[in-house]
Parts: structure tokens; sequence; C-alpha cells
């Protein structure tokens, strides 16, 4: 035991670093926070010395300590040679030993004893910034402490004890409601719970401002408003922001909503409706009118009937004259011109439809146009006898059930044999579906488009497909029928594949099993179209790093580069290291597991 020793004032000016100290690593790290606390607290601990050359004390332990004080210094708020409580140890004792134990038998306060003790702080009076002045930390700091100290006492306790990480209380600490916390936890395995879990359990009922109604009044005006919003502290983008005023909110959107129905009833519609939401199941209520072509002038219908004519006369000799040949394809340019027309919405349909302005999952305006409500129908014309007395059935039901029975059976055989007629059929009643247009077909088919939740390159290709297709189909079911018997096999085999397309559904539910039969034929699918998911998917930190852990994160990096993840990913942030991630895995073709095959 070291016994000869004494305590004395030292002037600073006389002290100086012991290069034999065992702290070789961090001694400059949280030297602001230290700083701070001997200026508003003074040396709570004295300077253990032993003499040095020229009348000068070499630090054997508090070498911190002593560069704050020297810091100090040079800030002006102590003089260059203030007194030091010091701690001389004799000649003989062996100082590396006295070093290291001051630095290996130190036990460092537990972060949850730190959150609380700011806490208690706050409680007692003080503000977080005259808190973040005395301690070297910005006010941010203090609010985050003062937030996880805050948590329920059952998060905090399991916390003390390993059972969850400080990225899971700060999850936790998205919410005020400590009952609700601890329900989460309750039924979240604490080891294996992922903090983006526990944060979306916890907000499931509140309105983030990624929300497309925010995002269509903006943020900014909501505030602006004087609306009131929840903050995550720990949240690095809107994700973490929370609406509180979901009246105000919805007043914001339908003002705005009723501006741009005001600049659409201009067009001449029947009626025009603002509306926040307008799902699948609303837009079945109405017939849908699309737009026709604009009539050609009379100087252009008689243009195209002269042309019409002249490529007739020069068909005829076309194969043994280059110059008539050349012209064909000159009329045939000019025709094609002609018969590009605009398209507009009758005054019949201006008549009888109306148009709805709408929020679009992208939180943008999205006008739906030409929409008939079941009151505005025309009649249809009565195929039937004049209005009279009841004559009686020359069948009875019964009979006339028998009779079509055999005559559906021998329809049915008959299209069997006609590839032809029958894929127009095929197409038909697959085409009514997927493009929502009320008519019937006699062919027992129909299709389900399947709706996806998160868009991505597949969505898009689709939607424009859906577009183009729009722009050659008659857009009622009436005239369905007569456009697919005029087409020919390859336009309705791609029409057929894209109505397939628009129905596939290879999307894994919550409650199923990845091998379940629906999923296996769509791989089966996927083999025989020889997929390659990574033409139509790159993952990035938006749609799939910040959306896993920082321990998933890693593993993909690992496996994407094929290499051990660096000590320097290890001590990222989440937010950092999803970023880096996105680059690092960029034209690496890595996939996640559940788009892989």
């Amino acid at each position: 035991m070291i016994t000869d020793t004494h305590t004395t004032p030292i002037a600073l000016s006389k002290l100086t670093a012991w290069d034999g100290n065992v702290r070789r690593t961090g001694s400059n790290e949280g030297i602001g926070e230290l700083v701070a606390s001997i200026a508003a607290h003074g040396l709570l601990q004295s300077l253990v010395v032993k003499k040095a050359p020229r009348g000068k004390f070499a630090v054997v332990a508090g070498q911190r300590r002593l560069l704050a004080l020297k810091e100090l210094a040079a800030q002006g708020r102590i003089e260059a040679d203030a007194a030091v409580a010091c701690r001389v140890i004799a000649a003989t004792a062996d100082a590396t030993e006295l070093s290291l134990a001051e630095n290996a038998v130190r036990l460092p306060m537990h972060p949850a004893d730190q959150f609380e003790a700011f806490r208690d702080l706050i409680d007692w009076g003080s503000s977080p910034a005259d808190v973040a002045a005395r301690f070297g930390v910005n006010e941010a700091t203090v609010k985050k402490r003062l937030r996880l100290a805050r948590v329920s006492p059952v998060i905090l306790a399991a916390y003390r004890e390993g059972s969850l990480g400080l990225e899971q209380v700060m999850a936790f600490a998205v919410s005020d409601d400590a009952h609700a916390q601890e329900q989460v936890f309750a039924q979240l395995p604490p080891w294996e719970a992922d903090p983006s879990d526990i944060r979306a359990t916890l907000t499931q009922d509140e309105i983030a401002a990624t929300d497309r109604r925010v995002r269509f009044v903006t943020l900014a005006a909501y505030e602006e408003a004087g609306g009131r919003v929840k903050r995550d502290l720990f949240a690095e983008n809107e994700d973490g922001v929370f609406i509180l005023d979901t009246s105000l909110l919805d007043a914001l959107v339908t003002r705005k909503l009723e501006a741009e129905a005001r600049t659409l009833r201009a067009e001449g519609w029947k009626w025009v409706e603002a509306r926040a939401s307008l799902d699948y199941e609303a837009r079945s209520g109405f017939r849908r009118l699309h737009p026709e072509p604009v009539a050609l002038g009379d100087e252009e219908q008689a243009e195209l009937d002269r042309l019409a004519q002249e490529y007739d006369t020069l068909a005829e000799r076309a194969e043994e004259d280059e110059e008539a040949s050349a012209r064909l394809d000159e009329i045939q340019e000019r025709i094609d011109a002609l018969e590009r027309r605009e398209r507009a919405y009758t005054l019949e349909t201006l008549s009888i439809a109306g148009a709805i302005v709408t929020l679009g999952s992208d939180g943008r305006t999205d006008i739906v146009r030409g929409l008939v409500r079941p009151e505005d129908a025309p009649a249809e014309k009565s195929g039937g006898e004049a209005s009279g007395p009841k004559v009686r059935p020359m069948h009875s039901a019964a009979l006339v059930e028998s009779l079509t029975a055999a005559k559906s059976a021998a329809l049915g055989a008959e299209l069997a044999r006609r590839p032809d007629t029958a894929l127009a059929v095929v197409v038909h009643a697959l085409a009514l579906s997927a493009f929502r247009l009320y008519g019937e077909s006699s062919l027992q088919l129909s299709l389900t488009p399947t709706h996806y939740r998160e868009g991505g390159s597949g969505c898009e290709a689709l939607t424009q497909a859906r577009a183009a297709w729009g722009e050659r189909m008659p857009g009622e079911a009436e005239a369905l029928w007569q456009w697919c018997l005029a087409q020919d096999r390859d336009t309705l085999l791609e029409l057929l594949a894209f109505c397939a397309g628009c129905s596939i559904d290879a999307v894994q539910k919550k409650h199923e099993r990845p091998d379940n039969r629906r999923l296996a034929h769509a791989q089966a699918v996927g083999e025989a179209l020889k997929f390659d998911m990574t033409a139509w998917f790159s993952p990035t930190a938006a749609n799939y790093f910040n959306r896993v852990s920082h321990a998933v994160i890693l593993g993909a990096l690992a496996q994407a580069k094929g290499a051990k993840p660096m000590r320097s990913w290890q001590a990222m942030k989440k937010s950092e290291l999803a970023a880096l991630a996105e680059r690092e895995v960029a034209g690496t073709g890595w996939l996640p597991q559940p788009l892989k095959g």
C-alpha cells in the first residue's frame, strides 16, 4: 500500500502531463463537458502528482482534469498559476500501478442514472439551457436525456438490466403514454424488438408529416395556421414529426381542394366535388366516360377523303412504280397525322358527368373526370314489347333454364373449336375487370386487379401501360366487344398479357408462410419468365435500409461486399450507416432475402 503521500496546493503552471500515464486512448474525449463541470462545480477530486525535474510536478492520475484546467486557463476563466489541490506521492511509489488503479477500478455511471439525474435537476428548477452550460453539452442533448428519463420505469429497468438497448429505449420515447409503452414492451420480445417496429406500433394511430394530406398542404402551412406537432427528438427527418390537430389538417386539405374545384368547374361539368379520399369502392359507384377524338373540320375531312381515294388508286401499281410507292408513304404519313386528333369530352358527356378533385398517393392533386352517377346515367333503350296486358309466357321458367343450358353447352363446345374467337372472348372478359368497365361477359371469368401499398418501377410500368392501352381502347363497355373482335391475334395477346400482369399477386402477407401454394406458383412464373428482380429494384436507404435494424444493415454490407463489417461501420449512427449501405450495395446485385429467387 502507498502511504507516503501528502496533499498540497500547486500552481497550475508547474503541473505537466506524465508520459507514463496508462490511458493512451480517448484522453481528449468529453473534455468540453469536463471543462464546463469544473467551471460550474470546481475541482471535485485532487490530482495525484510526483516531483519532476526543474521544479515541475508530473500528473500521475488526473490527466483529463489537467487538460480541462489548462483549457480554462487558456480561455481566461482561471489564472495560469491558479492553485490546484494535489496529492504528492513519494518518489519510491509505483506511479504506473497508481495510474492503472485510477483508470481500471473506476466504474462509469449507467446512462439511465445520468438521464434521471438530468431530470431531477430540471424538476428542481434548473432550465435545460442552464444544465447544458454547467455540464458542457448542448441544449438539445439535455432535452433528449430528459425525454429518455421520462419513459416508463419498466422500460428504464429493462435498460439497466441489459434486456433493452439504448436505440430501443429511444424508440419507446416517441410516445408520452407510459401505459402504451409497457403494453408494447410486453408484446414484443425485447431481444428481437427492432426500434423501427417499436416506433411504428406506438405511432400507428398518429398522423405523420409524411402523410399525403400533410404533403399536400405542407407542414409549414399547417404550422403557420397554428397547427401543433409532436416531434420525435431521435428522428432525423419528417418521419419523426406527428400532427396533433387533425381537424385543422382536414380543414386545410378541404380548403385547398375546393380552390382546385373552382377552377375545374369552369370546364362545364354537371357537377364537381372535392374529396380528400377516393378509394376503389367509391370509384365503383360511378360509370366512367372517356374523352373522344375531336371531329375533323370540313376541309380536313375533305382532305382525308381525297387522300384515301388517291391511296387506293396508287396501291395497285406501287410494287412496280417507285414514285408511286414513295407517294404512298407520304399519303400514309399525312393520313396518320389527320387521324391523330385531340381527344375531348363531348357536350353530351359534360351534361351528365362530373369530376372529382382528390388527393393522389403522392400527396398531389388528382382529378378524375367523366364520372356518371347512377341517377344521371341515360336510360337504356328498351328492346322489349310495348307495355300492355301481361302475356302468359310460352315456356315455363324451368324449361327456359333447361333449354338455355343446352344452348350454353353447345356454344361452349363451338367456342372451344375456334381459338381466335375464344381469345377475343377471354380478353374481353378480363379487360372488363382490369379497366373497371361496367359491362358483363357470358364467360364465367373475372380478374381482380392487385393494388400494391408501395410504388416502385413495377407499379410505374403497369401505370404507363394502362395509360397507353386506355388511349387505344374504347372507354365504354358497350363498344369493347366489337373492338376486341376487330383486333388481330397479336394485339389481343398483348392485352391479355397486360390484364394477367395486373392481377398477379406475389405479396407475402403477414400471416402467410413463404412456401404457400400461391407464392410457390409466383416463383414458378418467375422462373418461366427468367425474371431478374435486380432490373426492377435497387435497395436504398428509403425503401429498405432505414426500415431494418443496425445488425441487418451490417449483414447486408458483408454479403454485398464479401468481407467482414468494418469497425468504423459499427460505430455509425443508423441513418449514416443506411446512406453508406445504399452507396456500397449499388451495382452489386445484392437483394434482400424476400426478393431473391
